[in-house]
């Protein structure tokens, strides 16, 4: 097995073993949105344009409901459920990340092979032994919006959520489902890369 110091001494790049995977996943993850996102509006305005140019029927239903019928998803949806899988991985390769770094330091977590260790522990090793904070406060928030979309399918259940993470929070049009916007899904994956990559920066250096 190569180790630690072999790897170092033979990378191309100052990073460790496990940014270079989290960095394949992440640049993944942003093309994965991005092409789904533009093939699927493509496909959507398509289907919505086919259906415009059928014969017309005054006693038919509307197209919108035709639309309804055929696709059986509206594209707000569609998007919705695409940016809460793209904020569950990203949370997810985040956290693999960090244990694996730990490891790559020689830590041992003492857990099965088939497990992760607690994220309250791993936050603790980070901050106990090399001086970081692994989960600054946006870091939390984001693993509290991950906990939502995976927990509760992204139902924002009291005002303090609503006000936190839904769309329009300041009217009264507050929504009761998570805003998962493509601006907003790319921004908390900037904001996790800025925190794995000032962890690997410290790392690397250790």
């Amino acid at each position: 097995m190569t180790t630690r110091r072999a790897w170092k001494e033979t990378s191309m790049w100052a990073t460790t073993r496990a940014f270079g995977e989290w960095r394949a996943i992440d640049r993944d993850l942003r093309v994965f949105l991005d092409l789904t996102s533009k093939v699927m509006d493509q496909r959507f305005d398509a289907l919505w344009t086919e259906i415009g140019e059928r014969p017309g029927d005054p006693d038919g239903p509307e197209m919108i409901d035709i639309f309804d019928q055929e696709v059986q998803i509206q594209p707000i949806d569609y998007h919705w459920i695409l940016g809460a899988a793209v904020v569950r991985d990203a949370v997810t390769a985040f956290e693999v990340y960090l244990e694996k770094v730990g490891a790559e330091l020689g830590h041992t977590w003492n857990v099965a092979a088939h497990k992760s260790p607690f994220w309250d522990t791993v936050v603790k090793y980070f901050a106990t032994e090399l001086g970081l904070d692994v989960e600054p406060a946006r870091v939390k928030e984001i693993r509290r919006l991950r906990h939502i979309l995976a927990h509760q399918r992204g139902e924002l259940r009291t005002a303090e959520l609503r006000k936190k993470f839904g769309a329009y929070p300041d009217t009264a049009w507050a929504g009761h489902q998570a805003e998962l916007s493509p601006e907003m899904v790319t921004q908390i994956l900037d904001d996790l890369g800025t925190v794995a990559r000032q962890v690997d920066s410290t790392v690397w250096a250790y």
